[in-house]
């Protein structure tokens, strides 16, 4: 009898640290996600068919665990910029920004979205570079040139 009670003690046991070790593993705070890590290419502005106004197109690059947002973009070289959509009828401005998912990429294309340059000094010529401002909420500010490119230029990749 007493041998019955000892292995019952000793079960016991093993079953207590088992449980323990169980409830153990999974009482550890999680592991927090990587910050965001931007960055822009293919930066580039098609020649404009009226000097004062143009628009730029680029992609991000969200390669951090992190979500970001696009909050505005700039230009020392416009008077005023504006982030907008565009569908096969109608454009609209973006307001409160452009979500940068984690471990992806987010486009600013033709027939998408896009930033108006308004106002631009000096006017663009081809090869000339743009100095775009983009403010993220948790990245901060990235500054990229856009290349001044064809009407009919296109990014490929």
């Amino acid at each position: 009898m007493k041998r019955a009670g000892l292995l019952c003690a000793a079960g016991a046991g093993v079953l207590g640290v088992t449980l323990a070790a169980c409830a153990g593993s999974g009482s550890s705070p999680a592991k927090a996600a990587s910050p965001a890590k931007i960055s822009v290419s293919g930066a580039y502005v098609p020649m404009p068919a009226s000097p004062g106004m143009a628009v730029a197109y680029f992609v991000i690059d969200n390669t951090g665990g992190s979500a970001d947002r696009l909050l505005a973009v700039s230009s020392p070289d416009a008077q005023s910029s504006e982030m907008d959509q565009s569908t096969a009828t109608s454009m609209s401005a973006i307001s409160g920004g452009v979500d940068v998912p984690a471990h992806a990429s987010t486009a600013f294309a033709r027939d998408g979205r896009h930033v108006m340059l308004m106002g631009l000094d000096p006017s663009p010529k081809l090869g000339r570079k743009v100095e775009l401002r983009l403010s993220f909420q948790h990245s901060g500010t990235v500054t990229v040139q856009a290349t001044v490119q064809p009407l009919t230029y296109q990014l490929t990749g």
